[in-house]
């Protein structure tokens, strides 16, 4: 590998963390589903359009918490196993996130990630 290499990859690296977009990482997640005979086990990651969001998070942590649970223990099983499901699932969390931190669609939650997700 030469040293223009190693520079060029370098900037690469740098520039993809500079533009990166804030996140907010949520404690895990257990919930029973609407069912009752099935739980969730998940943890979330919020990306956010704004720093001062990532920050809104922390301050409004009881409420974003709240706002979670209440919409996954209304699933039934059957609705989110599926990759559509999961999609219509991150949408409906982040409206409702954002509406718990009270915040813009464009400075709040812009997209959901799912590091983990069972069900059982």
């Amino acid at each position: 590998m030469s040293i223009g290499s190693a520079h060029a990859s370098d900037k690469a690296s740098a520039s993809a963390s500079a533009g990166a977009a804030p996140t907010a990482r949520l404690e895990p997640f257990v919930v029973n589903l609407a069912s009752f005979d099935r739980y969730l086990q998940t943890i979330i990651t919020l990306q956010m359009g704004a720093p001062e969001s990532a920050d809104k998070v922390k301050l409004f942590m009881p409420m974003v918490r709240h706002a979670v649970i209440t919409t996954l223990s209304s699933k039934d099983y059957t609705e989110i196993q599926t990759v559509e499901g999961k999609k219509t699932l991150i949408e409906e969390l982040r409206k409702k996130i954002n509406g718990a931190l009270s915040t813009k669609d464009h400075d709040g939650v812009q997209d959901i990630f799912f590091e983990n997700f069972v069900i059982q």
